[in-house]
């Protein structure tokens, strides 16, 4: 049986994929803390065995969200343990900042891997145990990149404006049957690719530093994700709310707008790019772990 209250997370199985660093381990110790039987998913087992020591009664699965073998054994693993699955937050991904031009092919579809291709076929193979008893709960880790496509982030836009269609797309089809589909737009976030490319001593606890890095906490993100869960119905949010102005980056006049100004940058796009995320963090991705 699931919790009866929708508005309290006491007992409700909820996996966080990408939950041994930033975003994903704020949230994974905020559901914690809040009452949820919480499952972290993470490639590092290091990591993982550090992160579940922190958190009393939480659950460490290892698995690459990329491997069809290990999305299909984490899932099973969940269901075995615990008898179900009230709410999948799809947080893994992938992050990289350069041009195009400058992008590894093998880079490319490694992006895609993780941030478009694992988080929709995740949520497929979910969808079974989501949709159980009643329904559930979906979270996908979108951005404001999946609005506003500007350099040096060209793929990273692409991808997380697939997922958010995905999310949309799954939103109207399980509407009715249960299953609430939320997605996550945050702007960008104290992370530790973000902290490194700014010449900072990265730490997995982002929120630990607050001064040593550009971007929000990641804390902030999570109770954004805690939100969804809470709600009766399917959201669409931005963190912090004032950056869903981003949306307006769709509307032709200011997207054209925005394609002018970019091409007026003094400098180039290369400098742009070296002051938009960092010159060390130029050409480079890290992976959200």
């Amino acid at each position: 049986m699931r919790t009866p209250s929708r508005f309290d997370l006491t007992g409700r199985v909820v996996l966080v994929t990408g939950g041994t660093a930033g975003i994903g381990r704020a949230t994974a110790k905020l559901l914690h803390r809040k009452g949820a039987t919480v499952v972290v998913c993470g490639r590092h087992e290091g990591r993982l065995q550090e992160t579940v020591a922190e958190l009393p009664g939480t659950h460490g699965i290892r698995a690459d969200t990329t491997v069809p073998e290990d999305r299909a054994s984490l899932l099973a693993e969940v269901l075995e343990r615990h008898g179900r699955l009230d709410a999948l937050v799809l947080n893994a991904g992938q992050g990289w900042a350069g041009l195009v031009e400058d992008m590894p092919a093998e880079d490319v579809e490694r992006v895609i891997a993780v941030n478009l291709t694992a988080t929709v076929q995740l949520a497929r193979a979910a969808l079974p145990a989501l949709l159980a008893d009643g329904g559930g709960d979906l979270v996908v880790m979108s951005s404001i990149a999946a609005w506003s496509q500007v350099p040096p982030l060209t793929v990273y836009c692409a991808t997380k404006a697939g997922v958010q269609g995905f999310a949309r797309g799954l939103r109207r089809e399980v509407s009715g049957r249960g299953v609430r589909v939320h997605t996550v737009n945050p702007v960008a976030v104290r992370t530790e690719w973000l902290a490194r490319g700014h010449g900072y001593e990265p730490s997995s606890d982002a929120d630990a530093h607050p001064r040593l890095s550009p971007g929000i906490p990641p804390s902030l993100v999570a109770r954004a994700v805690a939100r969804t869960l809470r709600s009766p119905w399917s959201r669409e949010v931005s963190v912090p709310r004032i950056s869903g102005l981003a949306r307006l980056g769709e509307v032709p006049p200011v997207d054209k707008a925005l394609d002018i100004a970019l091409s007026r940058i003094p400098g180039g796009i290369e400098g742009f790019a070296d002051q938009m995320v960092g010159p060390r963090v130029s050409r480079r991705g890290e992976e959200r772990p």
